[in-house]
């Protein structure tokens, strides 16, 4: 199971996750789909510059209750998407939002899954939740749940931005959160044994200084916007 810094964390806001999410993102003046469509949209883009055109099964680890379900489904429209989470609350809500079993697959935790099932896994927002000591164990699980050849894409908070810091302290599950940095979430990912590819920060501008949103690109290689990304590969 994946250990969350308090266990029961999730189970108590599953039904109003997405109220609490947005009162503190909303100070950015977007909404979580946003976020969550830019980051799919981001992967979507840097697998196809690798090469990669074989994306057929994805985990979503981590999953809440689904969120990211839609982009995921909209990038790749042939996969079939296995959604693990802790919390048996969100797991349930998920599961009623996607109960397509041919296609969807929900988890509470992961003895279920074989080694080398997945071509990609997707997390974003997660390790923050887990506490240091266990991180790499859930790293070494995931690693083994990817093919060879196949991706992690490891999406996280930003710590040295001031604006995420600020957004977390408004949410009630991410106020004891212990923010990984680009540098410890990408050493983390090569002690697994996974092969880094790429690092890129995103989300540097709020709606209302969208007009500069075309310098975002460029500016993906300073590590400074409210999100990061590791892309990372099984070798």
């Amino acid at each position: 199971m994946i250990s969350v810094t308090s266990d029961n964390a999730f189970d108590e806001v599953a039904d109003r996750y997405a109220l609490e999410l947005q009162r503190g993102i909303g100070l950015s003046g977007e909404s979580a789909d946003f976020f969550m469509s830019g980051r799919v949209n981001w992967l979507a883009d840097a697998l196809s510059r690798h090469g990669e055109n074989n994306i057929g099964s994805i985990l979503d680890f981590g999953c809440g209750t689904g969120n990211a379900v839609a982009p995921l489904v909209e990038c790749w429209k042939q996969a079939r998407i296995t959604g693990l989470d802790p919390s048996v609350k969100s797991i349930a809500i998920a599961e009623q939002r996607y109960p397509n079993r041919e296609r969807y697959r929900w988890l509470t935790e992961g003895s279920s899954i074989a080694d080398g099932m997945f071509d990609l896994v997707y997390t974003s927002g997660v390790f923050h939740h887990i506490r240091p000591e266990e991180r790499d164990r859930h790293l070494e699980d995931i690693f083994r749940w990817v093919r060879p050849g196949g991706w992690l894409a490891f999406f996280e908070n930003n710590p040295w931005n001031p604006g995420t810091r600020w957004v977390m302290s408004r949410i009630s599950f991410d106020r004891d959160a212990v923010c990984l940095s680009i540098r410890e979430s990408t050493r983390r990912l090569l002690t697994a044994g996974f092969k880094g590819v790429e690092q890129r920060s995103l989300f540097y501008f709020p709606s209302l200084m969208r007009q500069f949103r075309f310098l975002e690109r460029p500016l993906s290689y300073l590590p400074l916007g409210a999100q990061y990304v590791v892309l990372a590969r099984r070798p």
